[in-house]
């Protein structure tokens, strides 16, 4: 960064937040007298199996499982990292970074509708050979996490290219040169980003992930309830333009309807998930308040298992939340309220009154994609996963990001365009337009 204090533009708060993220595995870490360490809660049935075998002796960490507990802390860093870069970013730097955002999703969109179309046996389908859409990942629940948290982007990015007034504009006065412009800026933009939007939505809808497509309409709802009336960043439009895309994106919820109808095959309260729930549940009544350790949870389950599980190994508990109470106790708790209090709070400042710039838009965006999130991680987990970790971190620095002085400092605006010639007169217009069309092969 070419400001050397640009770290110290971001609020303490922040700062805070993240430090207690970062420090939370490695104070699990610390090595404790074993007296110490045998009464800590949850830990008396495995320090009663160290005593039969005679290993109790020594210094233990709290974590029950330290290597577990080591590889989640290294696994956290590049979200960290990633968070508050994202914090530091000029506009420019911004719009790029979305830019490729978008460009990964459209990606995996885009491959999940390949494999959706060859059929379970494809070489595009290294992981399973299911009849659905997954990307490179290997559950169909993560590519719609991923896709579900681009969806909004999309939708701003669409919403704020139409009928966007650029500010040269006023200075167009032919028909010639307005339809260049128009085809020139704001056509092209719409359709490049209304087609990337699809590409998302179908293959949001083809990973037959039930969570992912009701969230899919979620995210519609709600978009269109936000972006309706901000048509390139003021409603130029007018009301019938609002009314028109609301009335647009409610019928893309109804087509949805029968869609998402033929993919729920069975009551979701009959899914397994219930069953992990469960014993997460009573995982965490032993070890609170400092939990088991931080990535411990697929060692550590196996005891609290409940039934239904026998043959199979449950690796994570399908609820983000559940889990990270379980490893990080008390302190993992908090951790999670302070972020619904700080993601609440923030959208008084996101939301604004007047013409909204692009940013605006992309705020907004990753403010429903952070939402949708935190409401699909209630049934999965998506922010186990390290790449929809980082996308989150990424919508998160976004939905958090503020200029500063140091962001100001040698600026340019992501928006500002490249000004406009005045206009030729009248009189030698058409003059310059037999010059500028002249064959250039005639020299």
């Amino acid at each position: 960064f070419k400001n050397k204090n640009a770290w110290q533009q971001i609020p303490k708060l922040y700062w805070g937040f993240v430090l207690c993220i970062f420090l939370l595995p490695l104070i699990q870490l610390i090595p404790l007298p074993s007296g110490l360490w045998r009464i800590l809660a949850g830990h008396e049935a495995y320090a009663a199996s160290l005593t039969a075998i005679d290993a109790v002796h020594g210094m233990r960490a709290i974590s029950m499982v330290p290597a577990g507990t080591e590889y989640a802390w290294l696994a956290l860093l590049p979200s960290l990292t990633v968070f508050l870069t994202t914090l530091l970013l000029s506009r420019e730097q911004v719009k790029l970074a979305v830019s490729v955002f978008m460009v990964m999703a459209v990606f995996q969109a885009l491959l999940g509708l390949m494999q959706y179309g060859a059929g379970p046996d494809s070489i595009l389908r290294p992981f399973d050979r299911g009849l659905h859409a997954q990307g490179t990942y290997m559950n169909r629940d993560h590519l719609a996490g991923l896709l579900e948290m681009a969806l909004p982007i999309g939708l701003a990015l669409l919403t704020v290219s139409l009928g966007r007034n650029h500010t040269g504009r006023r200075h167009v006065r032919s028909m010639r040169q307005k339809i260049t412009l128009l085809a020139e800026t704001y056509v092209n933009k719409a359709a490049a980003y209304g087609f990337a939007t699809l590409l998302i939505l179908l293959g949001l809808i083809f990973t037959h992930s039930r969570t992912g497509n009701m969230l899919a309409m979620l995210v519609i709802l709600l978009s269109a309830a936000m972006f309706a009336t901000r048509l390139g960043g003021r409603n130029v439009f007018g009301l019938i333009g609002s009314f028109t895309a609301i009335g647009l994106m409610l019928a893309i919820e109804i087509g949805m309807v029968p869609v998402l109808n033929r993919f729920i095959q069975q009551d979701p309260l009959q899914d397994g998930r219930w069953i992990i729930f469960d014993g997460t549940l009573s995982a965490i009544g032993e070890f609170f308040p400092l939990g088991s350790g931080v990535g411990t949870f697929a060692e550590v389950y196996p005891r609290f298992n409940p039934g239904g599980f026998d043959d199979v190994f449950v690796n994570n508990a399908h609820n983000d939340y559940l889990e990270w109470i379980m490893e990080g106790g008390i302190v993992a708790a908090l951790l999670i309220a302070v972020f619904f209090v700080l993601y609440f709070a923030r959208w008084a400042k996101v939301w604004r009154r007047g013409e909204w710039r692009l940013l605006n838009f992309i705020q907004v965006g990753a403010g429903i994609g952070i939402f949708a999130m935190m409401l699909h991680t209630f049934l999965d987990f998506n922010l186990h996963i390290p790449a929809n970790q980082i996308y989150f971190a990424f919508l998160a620095g976004l939905f958090f990001y503020q200029l500063t002085p140091a962001h100001e400092a040698a600026e340019v605006d992501m928006e500002q365009e490249v000004p406009i010639p005045a206009p030729i007169p009248v009189a030698q217009e058409k003059k310059s337009f037999i010059v500028q069309s002249a064959n250039p092969f005639s020299e």
